[in-house]
């Protein structure tokens, strides 16, 4: 699912944001002066993570039906669920 919709990008920027929170905290308990700079650098990499993730959503492309459509990647093959066929009740 997340390389259908391109996330692999966001789901990166995330995890360099927790390890870099994780390395705030090693230099914190140390008492490193610039350790703080590292949690503003943790804090910015998880917004821009979040917000990347919401991306396919905010620019879905509504069919003519009004449903949205979600922009993926077309080099990716999805297997295709087989429609259950329900019995005719009368």
């Amino acid at each position: 699912m997340i390389k259908l919709l391109k996330l692999q990008k966001a789901v990166l920027v995330l995890i360099l944001g927790v390890l870099s929170f994780i390395a705030y905290r090693i230099l914190d308990a140390n008492e490193v002066s610039w350790a703080r700079y590292l949690q503003i650098l943790s804090g910015v990499l998880v917004m821009v993570g979040a917000l990347w993730m919401l991306y396919p959503i905010v620019f879905a492309k509504k069919d003519d039906d009004g449903n949205a459509e979600i922009i993926t990647d077309p080099t990716v093959e999805v297997p295709v669920d087989e429609e259950e066929k329900k019995p005719v009740t009368e």
